[in-house]
């Protein structure tokens, strides 16, 4: 029964982290962040956190055999839908800390899954591969986002923004999507500034982030694709 078990999802982790599953989850990502401000869909957002946990569980069943492993990143994700939603209907400080410190920890395991999925010791520069790479810098945004959310939460001067009071959660989080990204490219418009020495730190780090991770990836890709031509 055991071994059934593991072989499914086994499995569905291969399957997942495939070249088809890579295309599925590079698309959601698009559509939870480029589609869902126009149809503002509670739906589309549930539906993303649902397969992000999934993915999560066959991320870690992809990397590891452990069924610990699996289990406590399943609880972590399950968890951190359930604070979402309890927010959702009653909103509270405590409940706001605890769904994004939460959600911040699934999307950074997710994030590593990704990018041990990218930066593997061997094989050849496959199209998942690839995908892949646009998926970690994708989510590198979305998981600074989260941690914006949370620092917006326990300081609350954190960072400059207009008329924060009347943001619902979900507007919150467009907004601070909208500036991590924003930081990630350095574009850095002006209109939302970290205030907090604790926020401009992150603002900084990220900055970093996303000037070093395009051409550590593009010598990373290039060596690999040398190596997979001359082979042994």
């Amino acid at each position: 029964m055991r071994q059934t078990t593991l072989k499914t999802v086994r499995g569905f982790a291969n399957f997942w982290w495939g070249d088809g599953g890579m295309s599925a989850f590079l698309l959601l990502l698009f559509a939870f962040l480029f589609l869902a401000p126009f149809f503002e869909s509670d739906l589309l957002r549930s539906l993303s956190a649902i397969f992000f946990t999934l993915l999560l569980i066959s991320g870690v069943a992809y990397i590891s055999p452990r069924p610990l492993l699996r289990r406590g990143a399943g609880a972590v994700a399950l968890a951190a839908i359930v604070l979402h939603w309890l927010q959702e209907f009653s909103p509270t400080r405590g409940l706001a800390i605890a769904a994004n410190l939460l959600s911040l920890l699934c999307l950074g395991c997710l994030t590593m899954v990704v990018l041990v999925r990218v930066f593997r010791a061997a094989g050849p520069v496959t199209s998942s591969r690839v995908q892949g790479a646009v998926a970690a810098y994708l989510l590198f945004g979305v998981t600074w986002a989260t941690l914006y959310r949370l620092l917006h939460v326990l300081l609350p001067d954190a960072f400059s923004l207009a008329a924060t009071s009347a943001m619902t959660p979900a507007e919150l989080q467009e907004t601070f999507a909208y500036f991590s990204f924003v930081t990630l490219s350095t574009l850095g418009y002006g209109d939302i500034t970290a205030v907090h020495p604790v926020s401009r730190m992150f603002v900084i780090l990220e900055a970093l982030v996303g000037q070093l991770y395009p051409a550590t990836l593009l010598a990373r890709l290039v060596s690999l694709e040398i190596a997979n031509r001359t082979g042994p």
